[in-house]
């Protein structure tokens, strides 16, 4: 009479691996969170170096003098299914009648992700203004008394102070750029490490933001007169008193003692970054590109490079007309533009609201 064979030695190893399976299937329910953390890096890395492509290609098709159309992703829903099963045979009678033909112990388990990824076309009328528009002084202020090196930021979104200009592009006449102002800039950074100069706000007051001086004499008195030179202020009798600059996002100080600021527009950084486009010698000579203009203070020294090739270390590339333009990794100044030109970009599309009347795409992606 035939019988279950599994109280004997050889059906404890059996035994162990059925349960060692059950364990093992216990522990899918830990999978699910753990994937959040991998999947949201992961999504968050692809649309990131999506935005970065998309942005640099739209600054590439602008300098050839082409179109191109912006889609901004809106949301990411991702599907996650988890499947397993598991199988254990036994045999009865002889073990000449089943040796070698059981798999005593199967098991599997299946895992399967399905994102939908929403975009937005991006337009209309209040991104428009947004992209066209000055920067904000807030924004301009926060930056520079932020930023490890107010001079780079200073010089990059004001295009004038008082009557220090720093124009976008330089023609023939203009030679060096603007040796004042570029002083000005670097004053400004020497003095804000030096902890005499501190941009302070006041929501109280007419202007709602001041350059205050503070503590600078003796030390500091010459550059102090210089940067107050600089500005077409006179400097006080006594140096020991606080100098307290308004500043005014305009062409003309309100105040006789006041800063005056005019910023650039996002669209007047993307046209100064477009300029450093190195076009291959072949495009221009077929006059496919813009000529190429002379930087002013803010683009001196960006570089957007052009390859044949695919281009090795580079931190963003795109590919038009058989060239790779790209951005190279160790290039800190032309990286540090990009970075601030294109969060000022996100924050021009967040603020258009209008966008969200516009057709939706929404993309399934399955195996």
């Amino acid at each position: 009479m035939g019988f279950f064979r599994c109280g004997n030695r050889r059906g404890l190893p059996l035994l162990a691996a059925f349960c060692l399976l059950s364990g093992g299937l216990s522990g899918c329910a830990a999978v699910g969170p753990r994937s959040i953390g991998t999947g949201q890096a992961s999504y968050n890395e692809a649309i990131n170096k999506a935005k970065d492509e998309q942005m640099l290609l739209w600054i590439v098709r602008g300098r050839y003098g082409e179109t191109f159309s912006l889609l901004s992703v809106s949301s990411v829903a991702a599907n996650i299914r988890f499947s397993s099963n598991a199988g254990f045979n036994a045999g009865f009678g002889p073990d000449r009648n089943y040796a070698g033909n059981l798999v005593p112990f199967s098991g599997g388990m299946a895992y399967e992700e399905n994102p939908t990824v929403t975009y937005e076309p991006v337009h209309g009328e209040r991104y428009l203004r947004q992209l066209l528009s000055p920067i904000p002084l807030d924004i301009l202020v926060l930056m520079v008394r932020t930023s490890t090196s107010p001079a780079k930021h200073l010089a990059m979104l004001a295009n004038r102070i008082n009557d220090m200009r720093s124009p976008d592009i330089l023609d023939g006449s203009d030679g060096e750029p603007v040796p004042r102002f570029r002083r000005f800039v670097e004053l400004t950074e020497e003095l804000d490490r030096a902890g005499v100069l501190e941009w302070v706000e006041d929501p109280k007051k007419e202007a709602s933001f001041a350059i205050l001086i503070t503590g600078y004499a003796p030390a500091h008195s010459r550059e102090v007169r210089e940067y107050l030179d600089l500005l077409g202020q006179s400097a006080p009798a006594d140096e020991s008193l606080d100098i307290v600059l308004p500043v005014h996002l305009a062409v003309k100080g309100r105040d006789p003692e006041g800063v005056a600021i005019s910023t650039r527009s996002t669209f007047d950084l993307i046209q100064v970054l477009r300029a450093a486009i190195e076009v291959p010698p072949e495009h221009a000579a077929a006059g496919l590109a813009s000529d190429s203009p002379t930087p002013g203070l803010a683009g001196r020294g960006l570089r957007i490079r052009a390859s044949k090739e695919k281009p090795e270390g580079a931190t963003v590339a795109v590919k038009h007309r058989d060239y790779w333009f790209y951005i190279h990794e160790t290039d800190m100044r032309t990286k540090t533009f990009y970075l601030i030109l294109r969060t000022l970009w996100s924050v021009a599309i967040a603020a258009a609201d209008d966008q969200q009347t516009a057709p939706v795409l929404t993309i399934p992606v399955s195996r």
